[in-house]
């Protein structure tokens, strides 16, 4: 539709300037919002994020099966990404969801991570970007942001920055890799005021990756979108999957509070007993690979043991069962029960995100983690 109505402008334009009328200027202004083809995306799509360097023509990504395209839109306080305008209207144009993202450089330092944010929702109307979309603060190292001086006062800077992101009528989320989100900011505070408000970066393997392999999942509280590889399907593109539905909305569906009586159904990775909010056994075992059902996400017993509920005043711990999030310190290997290679699963290389299951368990006097059925990596790697 947007292509379409393109063309008869500039057929009208054209006619126009003959006359000696010359409104080109006027109707392609880059201050003009446009209105977005695909508004909102299901969970586990398919999308992309770019920058210059990039093809302002995103085209051939959405013949792809890309279903979203999240645009660079901005720096620091002086730079704006000179195709955004160009690959918003590609996205719009090929029914792909568009978002944004401003590459930050405040550091920690609140104040300027408010300038920045204004700058970058200026940057996002001059580009384009329909307003109620996502518009992430990308949080790395490079062009001197230093994410080093501590994770509450890093996590107060990015939430200064979200704040000016929402108050401007975007929806905001914070990027950053696995790593930097667990070692570096207070990301639990982030995730308690913008719910679900997370794009993790996370690869396993590097090189040409087409779909996401679950297996790998950053596991961790908040995630809307995880980034998977940098090389999807073999375009030089990073390469994402929605973890939940989003769509352009002043009300984010991605960033509803999570209900504490939401239902899930999960399965249990490693015999699970069955505790009261008080710590103590309820006498109930649940055997490993076991499906269940429980309700609202990670909580805490009395004691600050991670669980889940699972009915009124019974929980499991949450280890068991939605895992935990560990890094690779080196090259790994997965083996079977019985301490051989399990030949089925490929490993793990240096650095990609490991979930683990349970607590240590041990094959032949040495200590093992539980990364699923009869698939065990040695704890000496985390």
């Amino acid at each position: 539709m947007f292509k379409k109505k393109t063309i008869i402008k500039l057929a009208c334009a054209a006619m126009l300037t003959t006359t000696g009328m010359n409104i080109i200027p006027n109707l392609i202004s880059t201050h003009q919002f446009v209105q977005a083809s695909a508004i909102s995306v299901a969970a586990k799509e398919l999308g992309i994020d770019v920058a210059s360097y990039q093809s302002a023509d995103l085209t051939a990504h959405a013949k792809a099966g890309s279903q979203f395209a999240i645009v660079k839109v901005s720096e620091g306080t002086n730079y704006r990404n000179p195709k955004g305008a160009s690959q918003i209207k590609s996205a719009i144009a090929n029914d792909m969801m568009p978002m944004g993202y401003h590459f930050a450089t405040f550091s920690s330092n609140a104040s300027l991570a408010k300038k920045e944010a204004k700058y970058a929702i200026s940057s996002a109307q001059a580009l384009g970007l329909p307003k109620g979309s996502y518009l992430a603060c990308d949080y790395e190292t490079g062009q001197g942001n230093v994410i080093t001086n501590g994770k509450n006062v890093t996590a107060k800077a990015i939430i200064a920055f979200m704040d000016e992101i929402k108050s401007a009528g975007y929806q905001p989320l914070l990027y950053a890799s696995s790593s930097v989100l667990q070692n570096n900011i207070n990301t639990p505070s982030i995730v308690e005021k913008y719910p679900n408000s997370l794009w993790v970066a996370a690869y396993a393997i590097s090189g040409r990756v087409d779909k996401p392999n679950f297996k790998y999942f950053p596991s961790m509280e908040g995630v809307a979108i995880w980034q998977y590889t940098d090389n999807w399907k073999g375009m030089s593109t990073d390469g994402n999957v929605t973890i939940l539905p989003l769509s352009i909305s002043n009300t984010a569906v991605s960033q509803a509070p999570t209900n504490k009586n939401t239902k899930h159904t999960g399965k249990v990775m490693y015999k699970a007993y069955v505790y009261s909010s008080d710590g103590q056994r309820t006498g109930e075992v649940y055997k490993a690979y076991s499906t269940i059902t429980y309700y609202g996400g990670k909580t805490k017993l009395k004691n600050g043991k991670s669980v889940v509920r699972i009915d009124e005043n019974k929980y499991v711990m949450s280890s068991n069962v939605l895992g935990n999030a560990r890094k690779a310190k080196s090259d790994i290997n997965v083996y079977k029960n019985d301490g051989s290679l399990n030949s089925s699963w490929k490993g793990y290389r240096k650095g990609a995100p490991v979930k683990t299951y349970g607590p240590k368990h041990y094959i032949n006097n040495e200590a093992y983690y539980r990364v699923g059925k009869n698939a065990y990596v040695k704890a000496s790697n985390f």
